[in-house]
């Protein structure tokens, strides 16, 4: 048995128009909107100006009344461009949903013809009226959304008129009568349409006057985009488009611009087709470090022009579009690259800062040590007395302001590091007493002779007296390391001890790695807590000084006197007797902080 399948003709699918269009009109309907929607009829004016060829100083009007500041109880736009005849209110303007723009003859206009703009005025306003004076024909129609009918409908009654003859130019003016509510002070909603990237080129090249008449009273205000001066930028960057994104008839880049400081809302890429803006991409959007609001830019794309991925209206950009990901996939790249590049700078100038500010601080120390220094060697002198009985004086601890005088040659036992050459033969033999008793003072003097076995090397070499002129001492130095201002700063890596004697007896230079964890994070922290930063860069170099006078003090020691214990009291006991008096020296601040 053979199936039979039925087939069925074409047929029209009912669809409720009327609730379809008012589903379309709600869209504009709120207090909200009054902003967006004197946007649309000014840039209706523009392209009216555009069709004339008329591109820059042109006028458009605005007048907002108000005698209760919470309603608009009427609000005019006007401008002197093309005006409409009969025939084009008829067939251009009351036509919903189709173009007459002259967009699709090429013409550069923004958009559709007034569409947005009718939805705006009938689902907020009680009363519209449009008025077309066009070659001294004048005519003024009303129209309006008729809730019952689910409809748009106009006419030319109850106070409008056709082809009514006037000797006035050529001009369109919108009249609104009425509004349902404003959620904001008017002052704002001027400022919102300002702000707004809808209108941008607008007031880039044309003049928009904005007259608010509140109780009887005028305020006018011309409307102006205020963009951060490019000549105001630290840094500027032009990123080439790359492929998918460029049409061979053009020459544009993506332009960002650095100021160093928060825009407040000018923190935008300024995304344009070539004729008008399409959208504000805020910079933070793509790269969310603080940076990002310091940034702003623009990007010409004549790939947008009647492109789907621009919505309706033009209030941006289509999430979903292929077009919209190539063009945010190419943003954000640029834009992490210049914060990347912004972030290395900042992250230089703050090391130098705190290079510098850490130097300062420690030239302070440096100066406590230097008194310290001197103190110490008039110590050590003492000591190397009591078991040499000499002065001294091996290159590391000159005395340049002793003037005492020398009246023999002294000589020390040798050590291991002496050249030869500096060898003296002779031998060594017991000091006798003051009293000539014949008792030696147990203190040994060497005897030159060039058959003798034993050796010295020679000291002092003063025959007769003579003064030694004061000089300037020259204390320790402690520096920072890692600083780029200073040539000779020692290189060190996070590996390294947090702080370097290798410079101390040959300069005299204490040094600090910088880029060990324990210095880096004090030095982070050192503006936030200044005075802790220095105890604990203090406290690292008072242990190195520690140190060093405690292996001095200590090589000094008979040898059955030295052990690891001695050292480490020695250690101790300067370690502590330098914390405590730098902390009592009253030209010392390092443990008050910054005032």
């Amino acid at each position: 048995m053979t199936n039979l399948v039925e087939t069925i003709g074409i047929t029209e699918v009912p669809a409720n128009l009327g609730r379809l269009l008012e589903n379309q009109l709600k869209k504009w309907k709120g207090g909200s909107h009054h902003p967006r929607g004197i946007a649309e009829y000014i840039t209706n004016s523009d392209d009216s100006y555009r069709r004339l060829d008329k591109f820059i100083d042109q006028n458009i009007y605005v007048e907002i009344h108000s005698r209760r500041g919470k309603m608009i109880d009427k609000l005019i736009i006007k401008d002197y461009a093309e005006g409409m005849s009969f025939d084009d209110l008829e067939n251009r303007f009351f036509r919903y949903f189709e173009s007459f723009s002259g967009r699709e003859k090429g013409e550069k206009v923004t958009r559709q013809f007034g569409t947005g703009g009718k939805a705006y005025a009938i689902m907020n306003f009680r009363k519209c009226w449009i008025i077309s004076i066009q070659n001294n024909r004048e005519c003024k129609a009303w129209f309006e959304w008729d809730y019952e009918n689910k409809r748009i409908i106009k006419g030319y009654n109850n106070g409008g008129y056709k082809d009514k003859p006037t000797q006035e130019k050529n001009s369109t003016i919108l009249i609104l009568e009425n509004s349902y509510k404003v959620n904001q002070p008017l002052e704002d909603l001027v400022k919102h349409i300002e702000k707004l990237a809808r209108i941008r080129h607008v007031l880039k090249q044309q003049n928009v006057f904005v007259t608010l008449n509140r109780k009887g009273k005028n305020k006018k205000i011309e409307l102006e985009y205020k963009q951060p001066l490019e000549t105001d930028a630290k840094r500027i960057w032009r990123y080439k488009l790359p492929n998918n994104l460029f049409n061979s008839n053009e020459d544009s880049d993506l332009v960002l611009r650095y100021f160093g400081k928060p825009l407040n809302g000018d923190d935008f890429i300024d995304l344009t087709d070539g004729i008008s803006s399409v959208a504000d991409l805020h910079v933070t959007k793509f790269d969310n470090r603080p940076f990002a609001n310091s940034f702003n830019g623009s990007l010409l794309l004549t790939k947008l022009l009647d492109s789907s991925a621009v919505r309706e209206n033009r209030k941006g950009l289509e999430e979903d579009d292929d077009l919209t990901i190539d063009i945010e996939e190419f943003i954000k790249v640029c834009v992490k690259e210049s914060i990347n590049e912004v972030e290395e700078e900042q992250r230089q100038i703050d090391k130098e800062r705190k290079l510098d500010a850490a130097n300062k601080k420690l030239k302070e120390l440096s100066k406590f040590l230097s008194k310290k220094d001197l103190k110490f060697r008039s110590e050590l002198k003492e000591l190397r007395k009591r078991f040499q009985n000499i002065e001294e004086d091996d290159g590391n601890f000159d005395e340049r302001n002793d003037d005492s005088p020398f009246v023999s040659d002294i000589y020390r036992k040798p050590i291991p590091e002496d050249n030869e050459e500096e060898l003296i033969k002779g031998k060594w033999v017991d000091r006798k007493g003051e009293n000539g008793g014949g008792e030696s003072d147990g203190v040994q003097e060497f005897v030159p002779d060039d058959d003798g076995e034993e050796f010295a090397v020679k000291v002092k070499n003063n025959k007769s007296k003579k003064t030694v002129s004061k000089k300037q001492k020259q204390g320790l130095i402690v520096l920072m390391s890692n600083d780029e201002d200073n040539p000779e700063s020692i290189k060190f890596t996070e590996f390294d001890d947090p702080v370097s004697d290798r410079d101390l007896e040959t300069k005299g230079i204490i040094w600090i790695n910088s880029v060990h964890p324990i210095t880096s994070r004090a030095i982070e922290k050192k503006d936030k807590n200044p005075a802790l930063f220095d105890e604990n860069i203090s406290n690292l170099v008072l242990m190195i000084v520690a140190q060093y006078y405690a292996q001095k003090e200590n090589e000094m020691l008979p040898e059955d006197e030295k052990d690891d214990n001695q050292t480490l009291m020695l250690f101790r006991k300067y370690f502590f007797d330098l914390q405590r008096e730098i902390r009592e020296d009253k030209e010392i601040s390092y443990f008050e902080g910054d005032k």
